[in-house]
């Protein structure tokens, strides 16, 4: 019974071993992979442009003057239209990796769909301006909101565990993190899609700050990022 025992042992040693070279060499080929993708965006980005998105919040307006809440919908229109003043502020002082355009989120359909002659640009005085005209071949998206939160499950390995009758039970191991979104400047794609790492997709914003100082740092703290990793891949 023990020959047999230790026969069984060492079987199960040896299905865990090659499961989890395979295992291993799939995430070592997904790391890869993304890598791989990460140094094409950047590429793009420096060699485009970075498109941001400003939200109006005008649906919330219009639905507090339907119903008669005028002071509110103006307080929420001049505060939306100093935050949104205080995002190309910063971005003029702090930003200088590639050229950067502004757009309100209206015109996302037509970004997405690379209709640039449909997109009127902002200039920095936040006021649209039919002369400002979209000159890159490339280019990425961004916006100040909220991180899609982590909840997919990575495959990362098998285990064996004694089962009945002695014989084992395969076990799927899984990675990855259900980290709740955060606050944060965040770049996605063409599509406004989240970006995934290693590259620098996002820098978090702390609601501690004054609002001019946490956006200046953002835009600080992404540009510094964005150098960084392309002085690293090219």
């Amino acid at each position: 019974m023990s020959k047999y025992i230790t026969a069984l042992l060492i079987l199960m040693f040896a299905f865990t071993a090659n499961a989890n070279d395979a295992a291993g060499n799939k995430k070592n080929g997904n790391r890869k992979q993304q890598i791989i993708s990460a140094k094409d965006q950047i590429g793009r980005l420096k060699g485009g442009a970075l498109l941001v998105r400003m939200h109006t919040r005008g649906n919330s307006i219009t639905a507090l003057r339907k119903s008669g809440k005028d002071k509110m919908a103006d307080e929420l229109e001049a505060h939306q239209r100093e935050y949104n003043h205080g995002i190309i502020k910063a971005f003029d002082a702090e930003f200088n990796f590639c050229p950067v355009y502004f757009f309100y989120s209206n015109h996302s359909e037509s970004v997405m769909n690379e209709q640039f002659d449909d997109v009127v640009f902002l200039n920095a005085h936040l006021l649209p301006d039919t002369t400002i005209t979209f000159a890159a071949r490339t280019f990425l998206t961004a916006e100040f909101g909220t991180t899609e939160s982590d909840t997919a499950k990575r495959f990362s390995h098998y285990s064996y565990k004694p089962g009945s009758n002695s014989n084992p039970n395969r076990v799927e191991n899984y990675y990855g993190s259900s980290k709740m979104g955060v606050s944060a400047l965040i770049i996605k794609s063409e599509q406004f899609v989240q970006l995934k790492r290693p590259f620098p997709y996002y820098v978090r914003i702390f609601e501690s700050l004054p609002f001019e100082r946490r956006t200046e740092k953002a835009v600080r703290k992404m540009n510094r990022k964005l150098h960084r990793f392309y002085s690293k891949y090219h």
